[in-house]
């Protein structure tokens, strides 16, 4: 019996010392501080045949907490969001929380606050651009982003 349990132990300390050579390693998290220019769209009634999507070039800059969302004023705007500074933290997702948003210096419309990006936001990498996805029943918020700088 004792040499069973020897054999036992031994075979136990084997499977602990090889056993997780079969492991995933993840790279770390990307890093999402800098400078990006993009597209920002906000999607009513989504995935509907008359779903209605409102986008626009922006600029997103994340410091280490903090982000900020404005127009990129470079380009030929339509439609006008609001410019919107908040906190932001990795989480499952991306966290994005509004402290303040306003009109965009320049934008002739209104903003709307309510189509302001906060909440968990899914994070993307495809080919150089980082996307940002929230559904929220049928409204999809969706930030389409290049990196230009760090």
């Amino acid at each position: 019996m004792k040499k069973y349990l020897v054999i036992l132990g031994c075979l136990a300390a084997i499977i602990a010392a090889f056993g997780c050579q079969s492991d995933i390693i993840l790279p770390p998290d990307v890093d999402l501080v800098g400078t990006y220019t993009g597209t920002y769209a906000y999607i009513t009634d989504y995935a509907a045949p008359d779903q209605k999507s409102i986008s626009e070039y922006v600029i997103f800059i994340f410091d280490e907490t903090v982000y900020h969302m404005n127009l990129d004023t470079t380009q030929e705007l339509e439609n006008c969001f609001c410019a919107v500074d908040g906190l932001w933290k990795l989480t499952e997702g991306v966290e994005l929380r509004e402290d303040n948003s306003g009109p965009e210096e320049g934008c002739e419309g209104a903003c709307n606050d309510e189509m302001n990006p906060e909440g968990i936001f899914v994070r993307e990498i495809k080919d150089d651009s980082l996307i940002l996805k929230m559904q929220d029943g049928t409204t999809l918020k969706m930030l389409r982003l290049l990196k230009i700088s760090d």
